[in-house]
């Protein structure tokens, strides 16, 4: 389940409250790297993880370089792991298995 720090974001489904799922999790997590959008609570379904992907920082200032490789309507993208609340990146990483580039 997407995880959205800022609570001002934790209920509107608007563009400036949206997170970006990523096409790679090797590239910066920025716009050019931005494959579609999500929002807090959102399910997805998630296939493996990487460790060692680029580092994404939230806006409290945590980081992990762990990212999740997710199945959405527009094909296999990434959600960094800090997009995730830190009980469930724990979860997730112990279940999923380590994906095979």
């Amino acid at each position: 389940m997407v995880h959205n720090v800022e609570r001002a974001c934790q209920r509107p489904r608007t563009t400036s409250c949206a997170l970006s799922l990523a096409y790679s999790p090797y590239r910066p997590y920025n716009t050019a790297n931005s494959a579609a959008r999500v929002w807090h609570h959102d399910l997805l379904q998630a296939t493996c993880v990487v460790a060692n992907g680029v580092t994404v920082t939230d806006e409290n200032l945590k980081h992990t370089s762990i990212w999740i490789r997710v199945t959405h309507h527009e094909g296999q993208l990434w959600l960094p792991g800090i997009r995730l609340r830190p009980d469930h990146l724990t979860q997730v990483t112990t279940v999923l298995p380590t994906c095979s580039q």
